[in-house]
């Protein structure tokens, strides 16, 4: 008897998980960008449980973005910033144990990188502001170290986005073949700023966020991370500090 109804359970499971798979697919995801995006290091069918499981989070733990052109998934509660390219892989490293349960498989993984920053993860800080460090608000902060981690025509630079609100920073850079975005967390850029600026009062603003910004990046100090992991080229990408000079 239980060898019969552990056979029609599988059964049934089976329906069930092609059924949803065709609904999927149905509902038409969004085409990749690239086939050399994130989403390419799935198979189709991982691909289309992984999704899956992306909106089944969004439906009963709460809102994500989806950032497919830069790699990352935004959680918004508490504010996090997840490398796509770090989920793919360690759900495809499940095989078909991520598949018999998707929704679980991938709230447990967004739920590990919640928890705990690590590689490919960066914690956001909730309410950061400058206050009245050298003048400037959020939006003048952010525009600020856009200008020299990213300034317009930057060779190398594929893309990039601020959100002044969440207090983050993403830069796409070439240099493989899927392109690598480095993650920054304007709040901990800020405080080194503001620690640099009570030894050095007299130094010009931007030369003082440069070498707080170039120090960051060249020790991958705390506050940053990338989508994969960093090669000296995407570094040099962002360090080329002769490409626009201090103010």
């Amino acid at each position: 008897m239980w060898i019969a109804l552990a056979g029609g359970l599988a059964v049934i499971g089976v329906i069930v998980w092609s059924y949803r798979r065709r609904a999927s697919q149905a509902e038409g995801a969004a085409p990749e960008r690239s086939p050399r995006s994130w989403a390419a290091r799935l198979d189709e069918d991982a691909r289309v449980a992984f999704r899956e499981g992306l909106r089944a989070y969004e439906d009963k733990v709460g809102p994500l973005s989806v950032g497919e052109e830069h790699g990352v998934l935004t959680v918004h509660d508490p504010p996090r910033l997840v490398s796509l390219r770090l989920l793919a892989d360690r759900f495809a490293a499940l095989g078909p144990d991520g598949l018999h349960d998707p929704e679980e498989t991938v709230r447990e993984l967004v739920a590990g990188c919640v928890a705990t920053e690590q590689p490919g993860v960066l914690h956001l800080r909730r309410g950061w502001s400058p206050g009245p460090v050298d003048g400037m608000d959020r939006a003048a902060f952010t525009a600020a170290v856009r200008e020299i981690v990213c300034p317009d025509g930057a060779e190398g630079v594929s893309g990039w986005t601020a959100d002044e609100e969440s207090g983050s920073l993403q830069v796409t850079v070439a240099g493989d073949e899927e392109g690598n975005t480095l993650l920054l967390d304007l709040a901990r850029v800020l405080d080194g700023y503001a620690g640099l600026r009570a030894e050095r009062p007299g130094m010009p603003a931007g030369a003082l966020l440069r070498d707080v910004l170039f120090r960051m990046l060249a020790a991958n100090d705390p506050g940053l991370t990338w989508t994969g992991p960093p090669a000296e080229r995407h570094r040099a990408i962002l360090l080329a500090a002769d490409r626009h000079p201090a103010s």
